[in-house]
């Protein structure tokens, strides 16, 4: 949110195209907000406020409001000037931990993630309260199966 409100005298600047504004938004707040994204235990709660503070972000830099009516993959076309999927914040989360799977594969075995993630729960281990969270492992185990 900081690396936001820092930039806004950019994001209230006429003179700045918003494909440069977009740029900069990818390389300075979704770089800070997505910080280690790919060791994070989330859950879909999570993901859901994720989602809407990068689309309040997007829809602040188009200046667009809520009577203007717009979708959000709509405003995601007028900053990135394209509709790919590989802006969706959802898909970056996936192709970080896609990334550091890569990176703990090819540790070696003594190496302390290697050895989580294939590590078997044991009977003392207990669930976390609140919501059904998606673990690293069970994330992984669906987004390759």
């Amino acid at each position: 949110m900081k690396a936001y409100i820092n930039l806004s005298y950019l994001w209230r600047c006429r003179d700045v195209s918003l494909a440069v504004k977009g740029r900069v938004y990818n390389a300075s707040v979704r770089a800070v907000l997505l910080y280690t994204c790919e060791t994070w235990l989330l859950r879909s709660e999570d993901i859901w406020r994720l989602w809407v503070f990068d689309h309040r972000c997007l829809r602040r830099i188009a200046c667009v409001r809520w009577h203007h009516r717009l979708s959000n993959s709509e405003v995601r076309w007028r900053v990135f000037e394209h509709n790919g999927d590989h802006h969706l914040l959802s898909v970056v989360i996936w192709k970080h931990r896609l990334r550091w799977l890569g990176h703990v594969l090819r540790m070696s075995s003594q190496r302390l993630p290697y050895r989580y993630l294939f590590a078997s729960p044991g009977l003392r281990w207990k669930r976390r309260r609140g919501g059904q969270s998606v673990t690293w492992r069970r994330g992984m185990k669906d987004f390759c199966s």
